[in-house]
């Protein structure tokens, strides 16, 4: 952060989300390097540059997704919440928002709470929409049997 302030050149490392993506905005401070084509070794599966890229850039490396991470029992016995879970899509840049709201010390579970609540005020609608969905398309399940 000292040599980009400076004016002086940098190159860093980050995965998103990640604390720095607030700091330093893609295209505007920073450019994510690309490569000119997808080559993996054969131990990472069989990814093509549709698997390796985003937005129209190559970055080399899969494209990974951020998905809610639940007990298969506890999904098991709520088909509700399992299908709530597979409708959130929180964007990058919240979560990243997130991360440094936890660097800079709002880490205790009361805080994260709090965040977590703030969110669900300002995207309501979106938060709503997810929830409507779900009960929606598991009203015909028979969730009696758990």
């Amino acid at each position: 952060m000292t040599l980009y302030k400076q004016g002086k050149p940098i190159i860093y490392f980050a995965y998103e989300p990640h604390w720095i993506s607030t700091k330093f905005k893609p295209n505007k401070d920073v450019v994510w390097l690309e490569v000119p084509f997808t080559s993996l070794p054969p131990s990472m599966g069989n990814l093509s540059e549709k698997d390796t890229s985003l937005d129209g850039k190559n970055f080399g490396f899969q494209i990974m997704q951020q998905r809610i991470v639940a007990n298969k029992k506890f999904l098991k016995n709520n088909p509700l919440a399992k299908r709530w879970f597979e409708l959130v899509q929180i964007p990058v840049a919240d979560m990243s928002e997130e991360s440094l709201r936890i660097k800079e010390g709002e880490e205790k579970p009361e805080y994260i709470m709090h965040h977590g609540q703030e969110w669900i005020k300002n995207n309501q609608e979106k938060y709503d929409n997810w929830l409507e969905k779900a009960r929606q398309e598991t009203d015909s399940l028979d969730i009696s049997n758990k």
